[in-house]
């Protein structure tokens, strides 16, 4: 027997490991399922122009971040636009299922600009993402969760319901599912191969055409390349047509090594007049490490790492500072290698993307890291037996999933997969929909096409940064080459007012160019500047966003 077949084994011994040091007590579980009002979650378009109708979601929630059907409760609707105009009142009725629409919203003022809605029997506020109005955007912030998991490998629920839940009820703009290739529901690795190859994927990228609209929601054929545990870690292969579309499986013999999988794939480019991007995910947990350290890297076909998730942040160790270490399954790594900024000062040109990575038919709200509740019996029955019901019962030290903002002039799957492909992105976790403008030189991520370049290593560079967040900003940290260099300090008081939901800042770099080394052979041949936001929160986990990097080099 190889190591391959012996996958289910050794999650099925990870999984009891982690029920037997994780069980809730029957009383939470109990009292979780009585759901009870907690929340309205608002969610407008991050970019308009003035005058231009927006459609608003608000969705309410429970203690446990569930959809509250019961809720018929209203809300007074205010904007921070004097200008603007909108319904004065939101309500909800039973047959609403938690969900409602406020219809012709038009913000007049150029700026960012908030929606607040306050529950008429409370009093409570509850905040919207940030709008920003312009009168014209060269590129729009559209939102995604692009990792996802079906019935189809080891989830729960069918592609088709997750589909609908991210465009009608959380509002994205991009939804993908990456089912494995490799990995089921506690079945030999060969079963789930043969199952993708017979049919499973090609189901797959049918329903992703099926719910493509170009303009309104965009979905990504894609598939999850799995190596099994102990034995690497795993990368999302995304393609830009279905027809196209090729499953090269982690089992063949051709494919079952990252350089293997990367020829493979520069040969199908070249057949092809489409694209295909792959992206490494949760590099730094220990079941499934990525060493770029250890890995012919290619950052052409892997020019984004999936920086964070419901595993945690791979940006750094918690060691470190990162207020999201990975704790799921065998938790983080503790080799150098296995993280982001490992992979900067390696060298590589890898942008930051956010996904869920979550087994149920939730796309932009992962349901894991809330208190421990039993799904209903309807979710039981109509989205089967898969991690996606089973971790809401156990504490998995799971946080928030993650989100992607494509910076895009249009919302098609060839904008979108070109915004991929550009580095023109950033992360967040869920359900935070932070906007972050970044430059060097004038320079943001979406206009950068390999590096800015600076007349000399002695030449000055300027670094500005200003953020609209979900809640009030605590802190906005520019990392220059791997460190702490400029922060902009906000507050930790999370009811603090709308003024303290937006930071600014702008500084000179007068240090000369100077790169990192990772060995004798292989570093940065220039800088390396991110920024990294934190949200002050009264909740369990605050909001944080994760752009860039933008790299600077001599001519």
């Amino acid at each position: 027997m190889n190591r391959a077949s012996l996958g289910p084994l050794f999650k099925a011994k990870e999984s009891v490991a982690v029920f037997a040091g994780s069980a809730p007590s029957v009383g939470e579980l109990l009292a979780n399922r009585r759901q009870r009002f907690d929340r309205l979650h608002a969610i407008a378009p991050s970019t308009a122009a003035p005058g231009e109708p927006l459609s608003v979601t608000v969705q309410a929630w429970d203690q446990c971040e569930r959809r509250f059907p019961a809720f018929d409760g209203s809300a007074g609707v205010e904007t921070t636009d004097t200008d603007a105009t909108h319904p004065e009142t939101v309500s909800f009725a039973a047959s609403d299922d938690g969900v409602v629409t406020i219809d012709d919203v038009l913000f007049e003022s150029p700026g960012t600009q908030y929606i607040v809605l306050t529950d008429r029997r409370t009093g409570a506020e509850f905040v919207s993402n940030p709008v920003r109005v312009a009168e014209s955007h060269d590129r729009r912030v559209f939102w995604g969760d692009i990792h996802l998991h079906s019935t189809r490998s080891d989830g729960a629920g069918d592609a088709e319901r997750g589909y609908r839940f991210g465009r009608d009820v959380m509002d994205l703009d991009v939804v993908a599912y990456t089912d494995h290739d490799t990995m089921g529901f506690f079945i030999p690795p060969s079963w789930q191969r043969d199952r993708m190859h017979g049919g499973y994927f090609q189901a797959l990228c049918a329903v992703a055409d099926r719910f493509d609209d170009p303009g309104s929601f965009v979905t990504l054929p894609a598939y999850e390349w799995t190596k099994q545990p102990n034995m690497g870690g795993h990368v999302n292969v995304y393609f830009e047509d279905s027809g196209d579309a090729e499953l090269f499986d982690s089992l063949d013999s051709e494919t079952d090594t990252y350089e293997k999988l990367w020829d493979r794939l520069r040969e199908w480019d070249r057949r092809h007049d489409s694209g295909v991007v792959t992206v490494p995910h949760h590099p730094a947990e220990a079941m499934y490490p990525f060493d770029f350290s250890a890995v012919d890297y290619d950052d052409e076909l892997a020019p984004l790492v999936e920086v964070y998730s419901q595993w945690g942040s791979s940006e750094r160790p918690g060691r470190e500072g990162n207020p999201f270490p990975l704790a799921m399954g065998q938790g983080e790594v503790g080799e150098p290698g296995h993280y982001v900024r490992d992979a900067h000062r390696l060298g590589y040109r890898v942008g930051m993307v956010g996904g869920s990575d979550y087994h149920g038919p939730h796309p932009g709200h992962s349901l894991i890291h809330t208190r421990p509740h039993l799904p209903s019996r309807r979710e039981w029955r109509e989205n089967g037996v898969g991690w996606g019901n089973i971790w809401r019962v156990w504490d998995e030290r799971s946080y928030p999933g993650g989100l992607t903002a494509f910076l895009a002039p249009e919302l098609t799957r060839s904008g979108v997969f070109e915004a991929l492909r550009s580095r023109s992105v950033y992360a967040t976790t869920q359900p935070h929909r932070i906007l972050v403008d970044f430059t060097v030189e004038g320079v943001d991520v979406a206009e950068q096409s390999d590096a800015v370049t600076v007349d000399s290593s002695d030449a000055e560079r300027e670094v500005a940064v200003s953020v609209a967040g979900t809640e009030p900003i605590a802190a906005v940290t520019v990392v220059k080459n791997n460190a702490d260099w400029r922060t902009v300090d906000g507050t930790d008081d999370p009811d603090a007012g709308l003024e303290a939901y937006t930071a600014a800042g702008s500084w000179t770099d007068d240090e000369p160019v100077a790169g990192m080394d990772w060995d004798d052979e292989r570093g940065a041949d220039g800088d390396v500047y991110a920024v990294c936001v934190r949200q002050a929160s009264s909740r369990r986990y605050p909001g944080m966003a994760w752009v860039g990097p933008i790299w600077v080099e001599p001519s």
